[in-house]
């Protein structure tokens, strides 16, 4: 069964039309034979328009392929409730979800992910200072929360681990939004920057896919593209569309289905 993957799409800051991207996404993914297109997050700055692109790719597919989707922080900016977020919104949404590949050994688990402080650029500052900085200077401040970063992120622990035990035996690919494994995490000295490693992701994720022996994760959020890394026993896949805007170009070329088709993780399960 052949899987591919997609991070950090950002369909609405990329201005893509998705009407003339779908039928071209659709026929691509069926010509290379892929059975399951998974997206890792930041598809639009609204879950709604996230979660009507994906129904509507997914119908655009047909029975050729299945798709499945987590949400980034964009995705939740706008269009979802906290609550909402956390529950089984529609069949296409792969959050806190386990899915299972008939007649393989591989099993799928979701979840957004979040973020705990831990990948913080020294020197580490208070959780006010970090949340303060947040709703000040980073998107996320925008996000309804009724909890804090640390007890969201506990839940994101608590929930994986639970669907790692039940997975036990089964080859496991994880599949987030936030950075699992501190070895990403950059260091620039710029304040800025300083207090944005705190919202990366969370180094007690990686610990925990390494302790249940996970084969392979899938991630996005830092925006800098990777090759595939061993880190712990876990193969880490970080290939992030990004931003083709002109005050922040990551592409190498100035065309998105390129920059998609390039950046698409193909695994063969």
């Amino acid at each position: 069964m052949r899987i591919a993957i997609s991070v950090d799409d950002h369909l609405d800051i990329n201005k893509v039309d998705e009407h003339e991207l779908i039928p071209r996404q659709a026929e691509l993914l069926v010509k290379r034979g892929v059975a399951l297109y998974l997206n890792a997050g930041d598809t639009y700055n609204d879950f709604g328009k996230t979660l009507a692109y994906f129904r509507r790719l997914q119908e655009a597919l047909g029975t050729a392929a299945q798709v499945r989707f987590i949400a980034g922080n964009h995705d939740l900016v706008n269009g979802i409730s906290y609550e909402e977020a956390q529950s089984d919104v529609d069949p296409l949404y792969l959050h806190e979800k386990t899915l299972r590949i008939p007649g393989n050994e591989t099993v799928v688990i979701g979840n957004n992910g979040w973020y705990d402080y831990s990948l913080a650029e020294p020197p580490q500052r208070s959780d006010a200072a970090y949340a303060t900085w947040k709703r000040a200077y980073w998107i996320d401040g925008q996000i309804p929360q009724p909890v804090s970063d640390r007890e969201r992120m506990a839940r994101v622990l608590a929930t994986t681990e639970q669907a790692l035990l039940a997975a036990q035996g089964k080859r496991v690919l994880y599949l987030t939004h936030f950075v699992p494994h501190p070895a990403y995490i950059y260091f620039t000295g710029h304040r800025m920057w300083q207090m944005a490693t705190a919202l990366m992701g969370s180094a007690q994720l990686g610990a925990l896919l390494a302790r249940y022996g996970v084969w392979a994760a899938a991630f996005g959020h830092l925006h800098k593209r990777d090759t595939p890394w061993q880190l712990d026993g876990v193969t880490y896949y970080h290939q992030p569309v990004g931003y083709g805007m002109r005050r922040r170009f990551e592409w190498q070329s100035h065309d998105f289905f390129t920059e998609w088709e390039k950046t698409l993780v193909v695994l063969d399960v």
